[in-house]
C-alpha cells in the first residue's frame, strides 16, 4: 500500500470518528435541548446542521476507506469529500447567527482545509491507480 493510500486510510477513519462524533452530538443536543443555551432561537439549526454533516462525514469516511483499500472505488471518496468541503462553509454560514453574526469560526476554518486534504489525497490514489493500468 502506497504512503497516499495510507494517508488517505488515516483521513478516513478520522471522518469515520468524527461523523459519529457529530451524529451523536446532534442526537443528544435534540433529545435534551442542551443547545438552546448556546445557540438561542437558531439551536434546532445548528442541530440539524450538526447532523447533516455527522452524516457527510461518516459516508466521506467509509467511502475513504473503501477507496484507500481498493483504489479502484476512490472517486465516491473524492466527490463526498467535495460535499464535506461544501458542507462545512454551509455549517459555518447557518450557525453563524447563532453566535451573533460578527463572529469568525476558525473551527471551520480548520476543517474546510482537512477536507479539502482529503479530496487532494483522494485525487492523488486516483491518478496512482490511473498509471497502474
Amino acid at each position: 500500500m502506497s504512503f497516499t493510500r495510507k494517508t488517505l486510510k488515516i483521513l478516513a477513519l478520522i471522518y469515520f470518528v468524527l461523523g459519529i462524533a457529530s451524529l451523536v452530538i446532534g442526537i443528544a443536543g435534540i433529545a435534551t435541548g442542551k443547545f438552546e443555551s448556546t445557540y438561542g432561537p437558531y439551536a434546532m439549526l445548528a442541530t440539524v446542521v450538526l447532523v447533516a454533516k455527522g452524516l457527510i462525514d461518516l459516508a466521506a469516511g467509509v467511502a475513504g476507506i473503501k477507496g484507500a483499500n481498493k483504489p479502484s472505488q476512490v472517486d465516491g471518496a473524492f466527490k463526498l469529500g467535495i460535499v464535506a468541503a461544501i458542507a462545512t462553509i454551509a455549517q459555518a454560514v447557518l450557525t453563524l447567527p447563532a453566535f451573533g453574526g460578527d463572529a469568525i469560526n476558525y473551527g471551520a476554518f480548520v476543517i474546510v482545509v482537512y477536507d479539502l486534504f482529503f479530496v487532494q489525497q483522494a485525487h492523488t490514489v486516483k491518478a496512482e491507480n490511473k498509471d497502474r493500468l
